[in-house]
């Protein structure tokens, strides 16, 4: 059943630098998500260091956490079980805890021991940055789940980062949605409330995006304003 856990490979290499750890270190199982009284068809992908659900159902929306997050994952009986540090806000509410039926024949020692890696490896190296992220993205402090609020058309969900010379908004949805807003180009951070943030944008206009997981504290929020302001700083050096 290797075949199972490549399947979806190519569809996110686009989130590695190397398109061989795409291959090698993403794993796919079919599954059901239990919500409530209903079972959510999609595929549980584990792919360097986050594990998504992705979701077949128009109705329940994608979602993904970085397994740094997880507190404990462990297959009984056909089930995945992914409990998290912390809950974070799915279609059916605030949840830190998933079971996933697997509806195939799945590796489940395969995933048990990607589970059992550290967080920041790949089959024994360092987790590769994503494209037009830099090569610091995956090291950023200041890293956060949220969605993004669109004026028109369906929100995405996926991961913003505030890096010393920009800011990385990496969409799960939609890669067309992805942004890097190098510091020049911003010109102020707006924070409504730790759990929403406008990034106002010289050229694109206005991205607000809600935090899904960990909010935006103050001492956070100072900080990323304080890398705005050097970053601004050196572009006119």
């Amino acid at each position: 059943m290797k075949q199972v856990f490549v399947l979806f490979a190519a569809v996110f290499a686009a989130f590695f630098c190397s398109p061989a750890l795409a291959q090698t270190d993403v794993l796919v199982a079919p599954v059901e998500l239990s919500s409530g009284f209903a079972a959510v068809p999609g595929r549980v992908v584990l792919a360097g260091s986050q594990v998504l659900f992705w979701s077949d159902s128009a109705q329940y929306p994608s979602f993904y956490v970085p397994k740094a997050s997880v507190r404990r994952a462990a297959i009984s009986a056909g089930v995945l079980t992914v409990e998290l540090t912390e809950p974070i806000a799915v279609q059916d509410g605030t949840r830190s805890r998933f079971e996933m039926r697997l509806t195939s024949d799945a590796d489940a020692a395969a995933m048990e021991n990607w589970f059992n890696r550290p967080a920041n490896t790949v089959a024994g190296l360092r987790t590769a940055a994503m494209p037009g992220s830099g090569p610091a993205a995956t090291d950023s402090k200041y890293s956060y789940l949220v969605e993004h609020r669109k004026r028109f058309g369906r929100n995405s969900s996926g991961k913003i980062l505030f890096r010393p010379d920009a800011v990385v908004w990496e969409s799960l949805d939609d890669a067309t949605d992805s942004r890097t807003f190098p510091y020049k180009t911003i010109q102020r951070f707006d924070r409504k409330n730790p759990y929403e943030l406008v990034v106002d944008t010289f050229n694109e206009g206005k991205y607000t995006f809600r935090f899904t997981g960990s909010p935006l504290g103050d001492a956070d929020f100072k900080a990323i304003t304080d890398m705005l302001t050097a970053g601004r700083a050196d572009a006119r050096q």
